[in-house]
């Protein structure tokens, strides 16, 4: 290695850029519902991110990577409103360091770091990441004049429509789904905003499209077939599928090329077990936030889903070519 040579503080990654900008509406959509503390969140998270992996990558001599932006904008959208500063600098130094850089850095960790930063802080804090919901901003600027909509203590809730609608006290409209004036992680209540961004990164092939579809499809057949059975915090397939997060972390978290499979058809396995593993968490535990544990129980089997792919098709092109002899 050449001494006189310096190392770039970062290492430009184009997929990743366009991840953020996919990420944009929502961004955008955290502001105008619940102020512009939601701003300051996500430049904290992206702070401390980068902090945190600079001072790793800067012992290894090597540069830090643009994708810890896309974690720290990603852990901020899923955090409550009302968060703490210090467990959004705790949750991404659990994140960054213990997630990703005590594996070797970008492209070696083998779970979500986003994911796996949210599920740490859900455990470690659960009184601010469950008990404290500021409302959604009504009217037409939204909080676009606000700091934030709990700014009073009148104004905190304490459940998220998805939360009454698992205790059976309420339901949430597809509308209020859809648009996202309703209580709920800052970036997410809104499904339009994430299916924006989601198309974005379909159509541009930046995300993978067979783990979209199938964590999408396989949640819709696993929820019907629940509603049809009688299972009580299910009464349609569209509420749940809408509602808590599920569309984001399809589009932006279940495809992290990094923790998921590397062959489409191991992709497509991997979306169902995500699915399935939500479906039972959401619907049959203690936890509403099922998707994020789903996640990480798929990165666990990602891996050996690959394996037993590639096993599966070698075997079967050793046997065509065998017959063909």
């Amino acid at each position: 290695m050449n001494p006189t040579k310096k190392t770039p503080l970062l290492k430009k990654q184009l997929m990743m850029r366009k991840v953020i900008l996919a990420m944009l509406p929502c961004i955008l959509g955290s502001i105008y519902f619940f102020g512009w503390r939601s701003l300051a969140v996500i430049l904290v998270s992206c702070i401390t991110g980068a902090i945190t992996e600079h001072l790793f990558c800067r012992y290894r001599n090597e540069p830090a990577s643009e994708a810890v932006f896309v974690t720290s904008i990603i852990f901020a959208l899923i955090m409550p409103p009302t968060i703490p500063w210090h467990v959004i600098v705790i949750g991404m130094v659990f994140a960054i360091a213990l997630t990703k850089e005590v594996f070797g850095g970008f492209g070696r960790n083998i779970f979500n770091p986003a994911a796996a930063g949210r599920c740490f802080v859900y455990i470690c804090f659960p009184i601010a990441m469950t008990s404290q919901w500021a409302p959604a901003a009504q009217g037409p600027l939204g909080a676009l004049t606000m700091w934030t909509t709990a700014s009073t203590p009148d104004a905190i809730t304490s459940a998220t429509p998805m939360t009454l609608m698992k205790m059976l006290e309420a339901k949430p409209t597809i509308v209020s789904l859809l648009l996202g004036n309703i209580s709920g992680t800052m970036g997410v209540t809104s499904a339009i905003l994430i299916i924006i961004g989601g198309i974005y990164l379909f159509y541009s092939k930046t995300a993978s499209r067979e783990t979209i579809i199938s964590v999408i499809i396989a949640y819709i057949v696993f929820n019907s077939i629940l509603a049809l059975i009688g299972v009580p915090t299910v009464s349609d397939p569209l509420r749940p599928l809408l509602g808590g997060g599920f569309l984001f972390g399809a589009f932006f978290m279940a495809t992290d090329p990094v923790s998921s499979p590397k062959t489409k058809t191991s992709r497509i396995i991997y979306g169902i077990i995500i699915a399935l593993f939500t479906s039972v968490i959401r619907n049959f535990s203690v936890f509403n936030g099922g998707l994020m544990f789903a996640i990480l129980l798929g990165n666990m089997f990602a891996p050996i889903i690959d394996f037993c792919v590639k096993e599966y098709e070698n075997k079967r092109k050793t046997k065509q070519s065998g017959a063909s002899a």
